[in-house]
């Protein structure tokens, strides 16, 4: 896959959520950070939505970044305000140049 790195144009940081227990002996979530890197946001045509889906999981954007270990469906992504878990990672032909996170935007 050949992609122009001036592309990835806008700043991510992706967070894995954990829980904590707090005082009163209950749970709270809480957005560890796990990477803050460069991306390329790209929400799904209509075709690409609906290959998308044949994947068996809902998604609405693909989020493209350089190669790094670690990312994992259990993180999310957080954009300006905007937040998208990650539902599939796709590194295309094994290459470890970018990974490919088609994420579902949470409302």
């Amino acid at each position: 896959m050949t992609m122009n790195s001036g592309k990835l144009n806008r700043r991510i940081s992706i967070k894995e959520e954990k829980k904590i227990k707090d005082i009163g002996g209950g749970q709270t979530t809480q957005p560890l950070p796990i990477a803050d890197t460069w991306a390329s946001i790209n929400t799904l045509t209509g075709r690409e939505f609906w290959q998308a889906q044949q994947m068996e999981a809902e998604v609405s954007h693909k989020i493209t970044i350089r190669y790094r270990k670690g990312i994992k469906r259990s993180q999310v992504v957080f954009y300006n305000e905007r937040k998208f878990d990650i539902e599939y990672i796709f590194n295309r032909d094994e290459a470890n140049k970018f990974l490919e996170l088609y994420c579902l935007e949470r409302v």
